[in-house]
């Protein structure tokens, strides 16, 4: 007899066989209780999880004349026949191959003829998502009023790729990914049906690596059978697989917390010439730091599913740990494990963030830092508590501190002299200015405002300097509204240090306001502007600049 391979030898027959998906199968076997078997079936979820064989066990638990609760017997001759794809009533087909429109003619036409030998048609489209529009258009009709002998199931991958049209008319059912546990439970089953031995890492590695699919393990756990002898150990497992040795990852956390740079280039240059690929790496690494996290709590390990041996392994290196650092580590880890494929260099790429890693310091509360000066010595005192020796040292100190604070005290009065004096001195300074002067310069000033704001310039070109008493120059505004006056008023300050710059004398501003006066005095070599020769609009055009704040630009 020819060599079957295991995912097809231990496939499940019945509902009660199928492994983790007791949501779909106990839903079923209602149904078939209660006789509530609907005439469309959708089964979704990712590869290698059992959703053609629920739609193959479902079709027998219809047909089968013997079933009980939708179990099929699996001894009658319907049974085999559908168990060896060689029933006439339950046809099986591919979506991938037979995605066109007339290939779901020619189904909407067999589904017309009664059964030959059972008591449904059944029709099991795997990888349904593959077919056309038009094709799934063409079966709407027939999927929502079959004949009463006619059954469909449908199983996909990607659902998001089946019309909606398709799935209202259909139960849906999601098949979840199977736990880590199930898998390893099966994995056991099937090595103790086999007479093998194998160890406990051997199989923690091969459910892992399954990723939550029990085809994926179980074709994993052939090709391991092959490769070793009469016992299954974690090594061949290693090389079979290619995973990373745990030791491997120790030397990287223990270089990392060590600081020993020696020994992390050794350990990168290891993993390197093994050629194992890198984003298996950074995920065992990731896992290495979980674990050490789940050590580092009590009873944290007992969680794992690995070794006494690795477990208190890992329990002793979680002990050097600081969970926060591991924290720390795991977020980096998660970063590069994102990035990583993306990346021309990964290699490289998860070389640097290893050198980041050996860069890390280590957590520490602010508390610590804040309570080092309290620390107990070794005969008890504490560091704060001051001897007699430095009793002593610190009156010296604190005489000495009032001796300079009174000189402090000497000094800042003589700089106040001096600066009273100083200003007294630059008071006379600026009574001595001369008017002639300032209008000679008002132009001058008159432009730099401007140029600082246009607005402000603009006002100031209807100024003109008047006299200077006591360091105060009086400037006349002649003809402007109310705002610009408060315009002025509001830049003083800056007005001021742009004449105290132009003149190099400390002066103040007075501005005055002149309403109404009709004379032709010369401002900057610029006439003043006329009220009479304003616009109409000119009043409309101040109330409205005055009312939003605005400014005129030219």
């Amino acid at each position: 007899m020819s060599y079957k391979v295991l995912s097809l030898k231990y496939r499940p027959q019945n509902f009660l066989e199928v492994v983790g998906q007791e949501h779909v199968t106990q839903t079923l076997v209602n149904a078939f209780k209660k006789d509530r078997v609907g005439q469309g079936y959708i089964f979704t979820g990712p590869r290698g999880v059992g959703k053609t064989t629920t739609a193959r066990i479902l079709a027998k638990g219809l047909n089968c004349k013997d079933s009980k609760d939708g179990n099929p017997c699996n001894k009658c001759n319907i049974c085999h026949e559908i168990t060896e794809y060689r029933n006439l009533d339950v046809l099986e087909i591919d979506g991938a191959s037979n995605r066109g429109i007339e290939e779901i003619r020619n189904l909407r036409e067999l589904i017309k003829f009664t059964p030959m030998n059972s008591s449904y048609k059944i029709f099991i489209i795997d990888e349904v998502h593959m077919l056309t529009n038009q094709a799934f258009n063409a079966l709407l009709r027939t999927l929502e009023e079959p004949p009463s002998h006619g059954k469909f199931i449908m199983c996909t991958t990607d659902i998001h790729k089946v019309p909606d049209t398709i799935i209202s008319r259909c139960q849906r059912f999601d098949f979840n990914r199977i736990s880590i546990n199930d898998i390893k439970e099966s994995i056991n089953t099937i090595l103790l049906k086999e007479k093998l031995e194998s160890d406990v890492e051997s199989v923690e590695a091969i459910a892992t690596k399954s990723e939550g699919s029990i085809r994926d393990a179980l074709s994993i756990l052939d090709q391991v059978i092959a490769f070793s002898d009469s016992k299954i150990n974690f090594k061949d497992v290693e090389k079979i697989l290619g995973l990373v040795s745990s030791e491997v990852y120790f030397r990287l956390t223990d270089s990392i917390k060590d600081k020993n740079a020696e020994l992390l280039l050794e350990t990168l240059t290891e993993i390197r010439n093994n050629g194992i690929p890198i984003d298996d790496v950074v995920k065992g690494f990731n896992v290495h730091i979980r674990n050490l996290m789940y050590a580092s709590l009590n009873d944290g390990v007992n969680v794992l599913d690995i070794s006494d041996d690795l477990k208190n392994k890992y329990i002793e290196s979680s002990k050097l740990w600081d969970l926060r650092d591991l924290l720390r580590i795991t977020e980096v880890i998660n970063d590069l494990e994102v990035n990583i494929n993306r990346s021309n260099q990964p290699y490289i790429m998860f070389e640097i963030t290893a050198l980041k890693l050996l860069e890390m310091d280590q957590t520490i509360f602010i508390e610590e830092l804040l309570n080092k000066s309290f620390t107990p010595t070794d005969d008890g005192q504490k560091k704060n508590e001051l001897t007699d020796d430095d009793k002593v040292e610190k009156e010296v100190n604190k005489s000495i501190e009032v001796d300079k604070k009174e000189s402090d005290e000497l000094n800042q009065n003589l700089e106040d002299s001096v600066n009273t004096n100083k200003e007294n001195e630059d008071l006379e300074d600026n009574l001595k200015i001369d008017i002639d002067y300032v209008k000679n310069k008002w132009s001058d000033i008159v432009t730099t405002v401007t140029n600082f704001r246009t607005s402000v310039g603009i006002v100031m070109d209807h100024s003109i300097p008047i006299e200077v008493e006591k360091g105060v120059l009086k400037v006349e505004i002649h003809n402007q509204p109310k705002f610009s006056i408060d315009l002025l008023n509001n830049n003083k300050e800056v007005i001021e240090d742009i004449i105290i710059k132009q003149l190099d004398k400390k002066i103040a501003l007075n501005f005055s306001d002149i309403q109404g006066e009709n004379d032709s005095i010369e401002i900057n070599e610029k006439p003043l502007i006329d009220n009479k020769n304003k616009d109409k609009n000119s009043d409309a055009m101040d109330s409205v600049i005055e009312l939003f704040d605005g400014e005129i630009l030219r």
